[in-house]
């Protein structure tokens, strides 16, 4: 499985297995922790044998602690999609002047007249 990691949503989604990790409470705790660190090297390395080191990180974990972290993951991940969705995209929304309360000022502002002026 080849991993993309100069991908910033590929990036995004390693910080996401990497939260996950660190909530995990349990017996388990503390080899979930070292694999999150292990992930977050590799989105500060961008490294192949960093990405090698954390997929056997993440691998040596109990697989029913691997399923909870991935459904947890999956969840989230589906999350920040969806506000992502629901913000504006900045490079779609025009700047527009601010309104002044007054249809007709709003109008001057907005370059309906060539003045310098702006009420």
């Amino acid at each position: 499985m080849s991993v993309e990691l100069n991908d910033p949503k590929t990036l995004e989604a390693i910080g996401i297995l990497a939260g996950v990790l660190d909530d995990v409470t349990g017996p388990d705790r503390l080899e979930c922790l070292m694999a999150a660190n292990a992930l977050r090297q590799v989105v500060e390395s961008r490294s192949e044998n960093a990405l090698l080191f954390a997929r056997q990180a993440f691998e040596s974990l109990d697989g029913d602690v691997r399923r909870r972290v991935e459904n947890d993951a999956t969840a989230t991940a589906v999350k920040v999609m969806e506000q992502a969705q629901r913000r504006p995209n900045p490079r779609m929304v025009r700047n527009a002047p601010k309104s002044t309360g007054n249809a007709f000022l709003d109008a001057l502002n907005s370059g309906g007249l060539k003045t310098e002026r702006k009420w």
